[in-house]
Order: C-alpha cells, then structure tokens, then sequence
C-alpha cells in the first residue's frame, strides 16, 4: 500500500544523520508522490501523519535544500487536503513555523492559512496569537511572505467579525507598529486597511474606527509627492466603493483633491500628482459620471486641456486612460456627451496622436479609442449608435482611412491595435456599412495570407463574424464571408501550400 510506504520513508527520516542520503530519501518520496493516482494521493495525504515532516523543518540543516524539499512534498500533500484540516490536526506546528527563518517555509504556513480564511475564516478569528503573528509576516522582509499574509488577513477582516478583531486589542498594536516601520510596510497594512474597509459598511465603519483610515488620509498633506500618489492610490481603490467614496466626501477629500488640480501652480511638484488625481477621478467618475462631473468641473476641464495641450508624454497617456476609463460605461459616454465641445477636440488629438505621437502613445491612444467607441451588444441602441458614429467622425474628413493604413502596418503591437478599433466599429450598423464600402477592406479582412500573428488572425475573424448580419454584401461576399466562419480563424489552404512550396 502507498501509505504505508510513505509512512515508512517519513519515519525513516528522524533516524537519518547524513545530509545526502537524506537529500535522497526527500528525492525518493517526491518521485513517488508524482507517481500517484489522484485518488491515491488524497489517501496518502489523508492518513499521513505530518508531524515527523514538520520535524524536519525544525531540524537545524546547513541545506537549505532539505528544507525547500520538505516544503515541496508538503504542499503536494496539503494540495489535496480540505480547507482547515492541517490546520485542526497540526495548529502548534502552523504557529510555530510562521516564524521560521526560511520563507519558504512561512510560505508554505501562509498558503494553507489562506484556504483556512477563504471558507472557514472564523476559525482564525478565534486564534488571536496566531493572528498576531500572521499580521507581523506583513512587515516580512520577503515581499512573496507578506503577500501571503496580506492576503489572509484580507479575508479574515473581510468578515465584520474578523474586523472587529483586527481592530483591537493586541492585533491593534501590531498594526500600528507595522505603519510606523517604514513607507514601504506601512503602505503594505494601508492595502490591507482599504481591502476590509470595501468589504461591507460595518467594516468600513471599523475600519475608520480604529483611526488607521485617518492615518492615511493624512498622508495626502504630506510634502513628500511620492507618498501622497501611494496614498492617492490607496484612496482610489476605497473610491471605487459606494460607501467609502461617500465617507470620503463626507471627509472633503474630494474637495482637496479637485482643489490640487485646479491650483497647479501653487506646488511646484503638482504636476507629478496629476497622474494619480487624474486616476482617482477617473475611476469615481467612471460609476457616478453625471454627479461628479456636475461637482468638480475644474477636474474635467483640467482632463481636457491635458489631452489638449501637454508636451509631456507621461501625462497625455495618462490623461487618454481616464478618458478612455470614464467612456467605457454607457453613464460615462453620455455625460461625456453633455460637455459638447471638448470630446470633439480631444477626438480631433487623438487622431493626431495615432499618426505621429512615439510608438507607446499612440498604443495608449488606440487601447482607449477602443473603448471610447466599445457598447456592449446587450446596451446597443440607436441613440448611443449614433452618438459613437458621430464621435468617430470627429477623427477626420476620412475616419476608416486613418484606421484601415494602421491595420495594414507591419508592426505587430500597432496593427493589433488597430484592429481592436475596427472590431469595435464592426459591432455599429454604421460600422459595417463603413467597412464594407470602403475599397478593398472586405477582400483584406478575409485574405488569410496578410496576417501572420494569432491575435491580429483573431481580431480579424471576429470583425468577419460582424459583419455577418450586414445584409448590403453581394451574394458572392456574402457566401465568402460564412465559409471564412465556417473555417475558423486559424485555416490553413493547404492546395495553396502545395502550390507555393511546389513552385
């Protein structure tokens, strides 16, 4: 039997004294695990006795390599395991090994936690010692290690318990000691801190209870520009949640920040803040385009006259992602709308931008043009049809020119750009029409032999299924068209191999 083997190797291993031929037997028992049926495996895993493996994690080996192969065989094992199972027959082992010196090891503890907190988190919250010292791995000097700890307390703070526990007492502390180590760990908890305040309205009521929300709102007065745009980012994530972006108007923190935009000059380093206000706002406006378009104007011109008028590359593709951000919601299109002017001269760059900006520009620029004129099929009607074919029309006199000489590029990155464009003016009525009128573009999307990149073949079968439901192609395209689908996007003519090989 397969347990009783591994039975047997693992005991084996407390009476091995060389290194190598324990090397060996850890090899010996990988290999056989690897061997295994997966309901051998979980047979294995099941009836094994764990705590002579942890011994060896215990055992003072000058290889590292004993280490990292007990860990291995573990996770193997664990793998199979139920949620909470090593954690309820082995909890000493767990806790004590958070703090060993390898973090492959506190890795291993971290990663069989984090299943325990995904579905059975109250089991942790029950466990304050052990959530103390789980809370210190966030401030582990190995960035994998406080991941994993940042990722379990998430879950556990997730639950207006597990927050509520965070939040007090010794766990408390902890935290607070964490924000003053360092920018670096105290930016770490502050993710931690926003993740639970998102979670639900009592966790954000606790989470600004224990003050550390204050902390690093704070921040945003700071001097140093680099931690106001951590902070900043921080504050964007708590934005994107209808009770923390209330709390933090409540807190006029929308004010402040619209104020750092609208008064640049007053702080020689703002524009280094731009790109982070012009992301907060973004990511607000986004799901409330009317409301905060109506309270803060000055961020929405300030948007425009950085597409406009910047020379600085950074800031302009920043500038086209909020735009592109905020345009992709159908809220957001039609509060864009209601500006009137300024979305047909941000058009009128972006058409510029396209042609002649450096390569990642005009990449940026292509990427949000796409969802600037992106509708989800199930939202599609004539009113928002016709309000993305008049802003197409704003690129040029000749709009499907500009888009079809860039699919035609032979530069990969530029041409798959483009023709996510093309697709999404392939999902208009109008969009159809303009394609399958313009002179030779059908012929191009359906000529196999013009593309040699997998996406820019899948881009250009999905634009051929579009226009599937276009009824203005002759009899003869449109039977060229179906037979394209029927082939799939990858077809190969091999008659036409032949011929050119042969040739």
């Amino acid at each position: 039997m397969a347990s009783e083997w591994f039975e047997r190797k693992i005991r084996y291993l407390s009476d091995i004294t060389n290194e190598s031929e324990l090397k060996d037997e850890l090899e010996a028992i990988e290999i056989k695990l690897k061997s295994l049926t997966s309901l051998e495996l979980k047979i294995v895993a099941t009836n094994l006795d764990y705590s002579r493996l942890f011994c060896q994690l215990t055992s003072n080996h000058e290889s590292r390599e004993i280490v990292e192969r007990v860990c291995n065989i573990c996770m193997t094992l664990f793998s199979v395991l139920e949620p909470g199972e090593i954690f309820q027959r082995h909890p000493a082992d767990l806790m004590e090994h958070l703090s060993h010196q390898e973090s492959c090891v506190k890795s291993l503890i971290l990663s069989e936690l984090k299943k325990v907190a995904a579905s059975k988190s109250s089991q942790l919250i029950g466990d304050i010692n052990l959530l103390n010292t789980i809370v210190q791995r966030i401030g582990d000097q190995d960035i994998g290690v406080a991941k994993l700890a940042i990722d379990v307390i998430k879950k556990v703070g997730a639950e207006p318990a597990g927050a509520k526990a965070l939040y007090s007492g010794i766990l408390l502390r902890t935290i607070a000691k964490l924000v003053s180590r360092n920018d670096e760990i105290s930016f770490r908890v502050y993710e931690v801190i926003v993740d639970i305040a998102k979670s639900s309205k009592e966790c954000l009521e606790a989470s600004v209870s224990s003050g550390l929300l204050d902390s690093l709102i704070n921040i945003l007065a700071n001097d140093d520009v680099l931690l106001q745009l951590n902070a900043l980012e921080a504050l964007t994530d708590l934005a994107t949640y209808d009770e923390g972006l209330n709390y933090l108007e409540q807190r006029e923190i929308l004010n402040d920040l619209n104020k750092k935009i609208s008064n640049p000059d007053e702080n020689a380093l703002s524009n280094l803040l731009i790109p982070g206000l012009m992301k907060f706002f973004g990511s607000v406006a986004k799901n409330r385009p009317d409301e905060i378009f109506a309270k803060y104007p000055n961020v929405v011109y300030s948007l425009f006259e950085l597409i406009e008028t910047t020379d600085d590359n950074i800031l302009l593709m920043n500038a086209l992602d909020t735009l592109g951000y905020v345009a992709s919601t159908i809220d957001g299109k039609y509060a864009l709308q209601n500006l009137g002017k300024p979305m047909e001269l941000a058009m009128n760059k972006i058409a510029v931008i396209i042609n002649k900006m450096p390569t990642d520009v005009r990449l940026r620029a292509l990427d949000n043009l796409s969802l600037i004129l992106h509708v989800d099929p199930s939202k599609q009607n004539n009113r928002i049809s016709s309000l993305i074919k008049s802003w197409f029309g704003f690129l040029g006199d000749d709009p499907m020119k500009i888009i079809v000489e860039l699919c035609k590029q032979p530069f990969p990155d530029i041409k798959q750009a483009s023709l996510k464009v093309l697709l999404e003016i392939a999902s208009h009525p109008w969009g159809q029409q303009y394609i399958a009128s313009y002179p030779g573009l059908t012929e191009f999307l359906l000529n196999r032999n013009t593309e040699a990149f997998k996406e820019c073949k899948e881009l250009k079968f999905d634009i051929v299924k579009c226009l599937v439901s276009f009824d203005g192609f002759d009899n003869a395209t449109m039977q060229k068209i179906q037979s394209f689908i029927t082939e799939g996007p990858f077809f190969v003519d091999v008659e036409m191999e032949v011929a050119v090989d042969g040739s």
